[in-house]
């Protein structure tokens, strides 16, 4: 949150306050770490942080009112605290917790004495002590809702790069080993990885996964009733989110397995088709953690693309061996036709007839090897158009309108790239790389010079302010040259937003 930011007067000021109201030497705004607490605020102190386990505050932390202690030297959970029997001898402990929005308590705004008080704060005392627990509370809001709009432009970048890498992946090792090092990276852990189950959910089967440094693989098999009760949850197709194994219900019965492979919290996103849980993306950090609502949902899209990916591949693959099967056996009819051919007609004294029939059959043979490379024989624009969108995200906030238009293989194909260029780019420079950023893409059919042409406007708003770029690379060319590769484009870059439009033959498109 804001563990080792600098000092600000609004926390200096609430620490004075509290100070002064309570008559104590010492204030402090204490948050709570894994391994430290660490004071935003202080006065009457001289360091900025001890080890957890000096920690008053940590003390029964979900409180809701104001914990104190009279004297911390009887109190049996604080009396061989080092910072009671040590040289600063604290005595006196009040603290009132700091809750965000979200309900979670991550610290206390306290003050300490190094006098006993056996007849503690006044209800004045009190009364002002939580209502500057509360102020602190919303300064540090605010500061986590100004984070978490960074944080939701570095996912959003991140699952940018997500999709051009299990678009470019021409296997299933490498799209996860890539995509899980994107998350790894992004989310600050220690591993990420992505496994397929069994069709009773017992067993998962995890690809090559990415670790930090120093952290082993989990590449392989696994139980989940080997990690405690972690199953139901993805049947269910429910998230399994755990800030803390040691704590948390599902694991902390027996964490030694968690434990072992360095897992302090963790999610794992199931992935659902048809009902069912059919894979699972795994994220594992080493510490105590609470997972942000963006990060889930970052975890979410990641892996219903991961999933769609690796099913992609996995149907090419299953379509080149039935290609293959097809085209041995057709190879070997044309062979058999050739063969009874040429001993039918070997007693025709006249060969450049069938020399001619006999090259019609090669012909006829290579041009089925073409067809069987073939992605696409035809296809409508608004489907290209959302399949790229959904390969990149954001689809939410894509509005699309328009009428069915037939592409060709090849235009479906160049108006895919164009519509992927755009998009990328709406993504990192334009109206995507915002919150409130919005896309919409109309096309109609129009007529000039007598024949129909397929236009197709792209406008961006609420985006950072526009700027054209000083040179083009080859994304601008890419989308300089059309829907069929033979330009017919205009690109403004105005105050209110990036616009594209875009314009061919519609017999053109129905043809290339």
């Amino acid at each position: 949150m804001v563990l080792g930011t600098p000092e600000e007067q609004a926390f200096d000021d609430i620490v004075f306050i509290a100070s002064q109201t309570c008559d104590a030497p010492i204030a402090l705004i204490s948050l709570l770490d894994t391994e430290r607490q660490w004071f935003k605020a202080r006065i009457g102190l001289d360091v900025t942080e001890t080890p957890i386990d000096q920690s008053v505050c940590q003390i029964d932390i979900d409180q809701p009112g104001v914990l104190e202690i009279a004297d911390l030297t009887q109190n049996a959970r604080t009396s061989d605290n080092p910072l009671v029997t040590g040289d600063r001898a604290f005595r006196y402990y009040a603290g009132a917790p700091l809750k965000l929005r979200s309900g979670e308590v991550v610290g206390r705004l306290c003050v300490i004495d190094t006098h006993a008080r056996p007849e503690g704060l006044g209800d004045n005392q009190k009364t002002l002590l939580s209502a500057l627990a509360r102020q602190a509370s919303d300064h540090l809001e605010l500061r986590r809702i100004a984070r978490s709009s960074d944080r939701l432009a570095e996912l959003q970048t991140a699952l940018v790069q997500v999709g051009e890498r299990i678009r470019d992946s021409a296997d299933v090792t490498t799209m996860t080993r890539e995509s899980s090092a994107i998350v790894g990276q992004v989310l600050d852990v220690s591993r990420a990885g992505f496994g397929l189950v069994d069709d009773e959910v017992t067993c998962i089967d995890v690809e090559p996964d990415w670790t930090a440094p120093g952290v082993a693989s989990v590449a392989g098999r696994h139980r989940f009733e080997d990690y405690g009760a972690i199953r139901d949850h993805l049947a269910r197709g429910e998230p399994l989110v755990i800030p803390d194994v040691l704590t948390d219900e599902r694991t902390r019965d027996d964490p030694a397995a968690m434990r072992a492979l360095g897992i302090g919290a963790l999610v794992n996103m199931p992935v659902r088709q048809r009902g069912r849980t059919v894979a699972v993306l795994i994220v594992n950090a080493a510490a105590r953690r609470i997972w942000l609502p963006e990060e889930l949902t970052f975890l979410r899209s990641v892996a219903d693309r991961l999933e769609a990916g690796v099913a992609r591949l996995r149907a090419e693959q299953q379509q080149d061996m039935l290609n293959g099967e097809i085209s041995h056996r057709l190879k070997n009819m044309l062979s058999m036709v050739q063969a009874i051919a040429s001993q039918t007609l070997r007693d025709v004294p006249e060969r450049a007839p069938v020399e001619s029939f006999e090259r019609r059959l090669v012909a006829l043979s290579a041009a089925h090897d073409v067809l069987l490379q073939t992605s696409w024989a035809d296809a409508d624009l608004r489907v290209v158009a959302e399949a790229v969108v959904e390969a990149i995200g954001f689809g939410d906030r894509v509005h699309m309108n328009g009428p069915p238009i037939s592409l060709g293989s090849r235009a479906a194909l160049s108006f895919s790239l164009v519509m992927h260029e755009l998009m990328t780019n709406a993504c990192k420079y334009g109206a995507l790389c915002r919150e409130d950023g919005r896309v919409d893409v109309d096309w109609s059919v129009e007529t000039a010079s007598g024949e129909p042409q397929l236009v197709v406007r792209w406008r961006e708003r609420g985006g950072p302010p526009v700027l054209a770029p000083t040179r083009r690379g080859f994304g601008s060319k890419l989308v300089r040259l059309g829907l069929v590769g033979t330009g017919g484009v205009e690109l403004r870059y105005e105050p209110d937003g990036f616009k594209a439009e875009l314009s061919a033959s519609v017999r053109d498109l129905a043809q290339a």
